[in-house]
């Protein structure tokens, strides 16, 4: 027997590291003669025991799949987790249940941050003939659609959001707004199903004012908040997005801590999805994930899901001890390589919100004809990567996000940074944290017996 050559080792802290199988996802927490053993071991064709204590460890490591006979078994291993999620891969993509229309780019705001840039300056709206043609190309399996812009909700979309409603009454609907206008389309929204209406507010009243501005520089807040309000009132979900940074993060926690108060009546229908700014440096961005995650910690799995569902985005391996659910293989990095559609008002296909605007993300055209590029993130995953074929991290990052690529006309490239600094950086803190909050609770379970 000897090791399988998909083992990651993370530091932890002090002499304790993870041992990570990204065939399989298990992890498990080793100290360092473990660690000094397993070194030693990684260079035998044939491993052979000198105690107990190594055949004890032997015999554990064989129940958690991380010894093989040869290398050709461990290969055969992962073809054959390559081909389960090959073809789950090409049924989704078949199968296309979900598309996103933006309405138009458009906007009313003017936030700093915005990852549009000047895409409001862009007045189209999108058109019943492109809706019809959209509708049309992603076939009759489309069971959710997505609202987005610029700001879907504005006076001048309410005719063609009423066109897309009656065009698609049977549809699950889910709506991307910065909220100014919830109360005038409320009697709209309530016409459709809807699994949940995302609005962002940066903080308090005074910070969210500042970063969140009408485009004549009126505040935003209150309106926004009479609107959440009348949406709870109503039956409507509502998740609540909040771009934090380093000067609004802790007012961004005590707000939702507020909120989950004063809508306390509602708290089957609000969640919350904390998160930082895409332009921080990675230093910034990791230290205000772990005072998020150290105020989310004290909550049950459960309700960690509604205080805060973002960092499951991040990765299945942080999902796993956020969350308690189990760790899944990566094909491809996410839903934007699979069934990601994203139609705009110029006729333009997208594979995710993230890029929408930027056309050397796009994946074709839909109108007025369609033309679907064969170079594109949609035709992405890691057995197309050549690199990522036998890279150690592929199941576990799928190849990376190619919005990375932005600089690149070839989409078939690993992007391997995300992954490692995951692993490598964020994945500590957050074992380390989680391992705090386990002895709290235990000193407080024993301190009461």
């Amino acid at each position: 027997m000897k090791l399988i050559k998909h083992m990651i080792f993370v530091d932890i802290h002090d002499d304790k590291k993870l041992l990570i199988n990204s065939l399989t996802g298990t992890m498990d927490e080793i100290d360092a003669p473990i660690y000094e053993t397993l070194s030693k071991w990684q260079a035998c064709e044939e491993i052979v025991t000198e105690n107990d204590l190594e055949a004890e460890l032997l015999s554990n490591l064989q129940s958690r799949g991380y010894l093989v006979n040869s290398h050709e078994e461990e290969v055969g291993i992962k073809n054959e987790i390559l081909k389960v999620l090959r073809n789950q891969h090409l049924q989704r993509q078949k199968d296309q249940r979900a598309i996103t229309f933006v309405m138009t780019y458009n906007c009313n705001f003017r936030c700093p941050y915005c990852f549009e840039g000047e895409a409001y300056i862009k007045k189209e709206i999108i058109t019943p003939e492109q809706i019809d043609a959209a509708l049309k190309l992603a076939g009759e399996g489309v069971k959710e659609i997505c609202v987005f812009g610029g700001e879907p909700l504005l006076p001048k979309t309410r005719p063609v959001l009423e066109y897309l409603f009656n065009k698609a009454p049977d549809k699950t609907y889910q709506i991307f707004t910065n909220g100014y206008y919830l109360t005038e389309f409320l009697d709209l929204l309530l016409t459709i199903n809807i699994s949940q209406v995302l609005i962002t507010l940066d903080g308090s009243e005074e910070t969210h004012n500042s970063r969140r501005v009408l485009a004549n520089g009126k505040p935003t807040f209150k309106k926004i908040i009479d609107g959440v309000e009348k949406c709870l009132e109503s039956g409507i979900n509502i998740r609540i997005r909040m771009n934090l940074d380093k000067s609004n993060y802790e007012g961004g926690i005590n707000l939702r801590e507020e909120l989950l108060e004063r809508f306390s009546g509602y708290k089957d229908n609000l969640s919350f999805e904390l998160t930082t700014l895409i332009g921080d440096s990675q230093k910034e961005r990791i230290d205000i994930l772990t005072e998020i995650y150290h105020s989310d910690i004290t909550y049950s799995y459960e309700d960690r899901e509604k205080i805060n569902d973002f960092i499951t985005k991040k990765n299945s391996l942080l999902d796993h001890l956020v969350y308690g659910r189990k760790v899944n293989p990566l094909y491809s990095y996410c839903y934007a390589h699979v069934d990601g559609m994203v139609f705009d008002p110029y006729g333009v296909i997208y594979p995710c919100l993230g890029c929408v605007g930027k056309e050397h993300f796009s994946i074709g055209k839909y109108h007025p004809f369609i033309e679907l590029k064969e170079n594109s993130i949609h035709n992405r995953n890691i057995e197309k990567i050549s690199e990522c074929r036998d890279c150690t991290y592929s199941l576990l990052c799928g190849g990376g996000c190619p919005l990375k690529l932005a600089d690149s006309d070839d989409f078939f490239k690993p992007v391997c940074y995300s992954v490692k600094t995951l692993l490598h950086n964020e994945l500590p803190i957050f074992y380390k944290e989680r391992e705090e909050a386990m002895k709290k609770v235990e000193e407080t379970v024993n301190n009461a017996v």
